[in-house]
C-alpha cells in the first residue's frame, strides 16, 4: 500500500476556500476554487458582486471573515469593534477590484498590478496587495466613451476620475449581459 503525501499548506488553504466560498453557489450561482483570481470570475458573478446587493455584500463578507476562520458574512455585525473595521476596510479594498475588474473587463481601465491576484491571498493580506495597488495611480483607457471630457482631470485625480466613472461601467457591463 502507497502512502498519500498530503501538504498541510493545501489542506488548509482548502479549509479556507470552504469557509469564504462556501456559500457562493447560493449566493451567487457560481462557487470558485481556492486559487480564483477575479480574473476567473464568470461575468454574471462578477457582475452580482460589483452590484453589492445583499447577496453579495455577504458573499464577500464571507470571504473576508471566512479566511480569518471568523464564520459567515451575517456574523459581521457580530465582530468586535476592532475586528468590524478591518473587515470593513477588506471589504471596501475587494469591491474596489471587483469593479475596477468590471472596468477591466469593459476595456475602460489598463489592469493594475494585483489583477491577477488570489481573492482569497488579497482577502488575508489586504494591506499588501492595498500598498501594492496604490503605487501606481489607475489609468483610463481612451477606449471609455467619455475620454475626452475626463483626459484632463485624469492627471489631476486619476482616482477620484475613475471611481466617478462606476456607475456608468455598472450599467455598461449589465447591459452587455443581457
Amino acid at each position: 500500500m502507497a502512502a498519500e503525501v498530503v501538504s498541510l499548506e493545501q489542506v488548509r488553504r482548502d479549509k479556507q476556500a470552504r469557509a469564504a466560498f462556501g456559500r457562493w453557489e447560493r449566493r451567487l450561482g457560481h462557487r470558485p476554487d481556492a486559487a480564483a483570481a477575479l480574473p476567473d470570475l464568470p461575468d454574471a458573478a462578477l457582475h452580482q458582486l460589483a452590484e453589492l446587493g445583499q447577496q453579495a455584500t455577504l458573499a464577500i463578507y464571507d470571504v473576508v471573515l471566512g479566511v480569518r476562520g471568523l464564520g459567515p458574512g451575517e456574523r459581521y455585525p457580530d465582530l468586535e469593534a476592532r475586528q468590524k473595521l478591518e473587515a470593513l476596510d477588506v471589504f471596501l479594498f475587494l469591491a474596489d477590484q471587483i469593479r475596477f475588474e468590471v472596468m477591466v473587463r469593459l476595456g475602460w481601465l489598463d489592469p493594475g498590478p494585483v489583477r491577477g491576484a488570489g481573492i482569497l491571498e488579497m482577502a488575508k493580506d489586504y494591506r499588501r496587495f492595498q500598498a501594492e495597488a496604490g503605487r501606481e495611480p489607475l489609468r483610463l483607457t481612451k477606449a471609455y466613451p467619455s475620454y475626452q471630457q475626463v483626459e484632463r482631470r485624469m492627471g489631476l485625480e486619476p482616482e477620484a476620475v475613475v471611481r466617478s466613472v462606476i456607475p456608468q461601467a455598472l450599467a455598461a457591463f449589465k447591459a452587455g449581459l443581457a
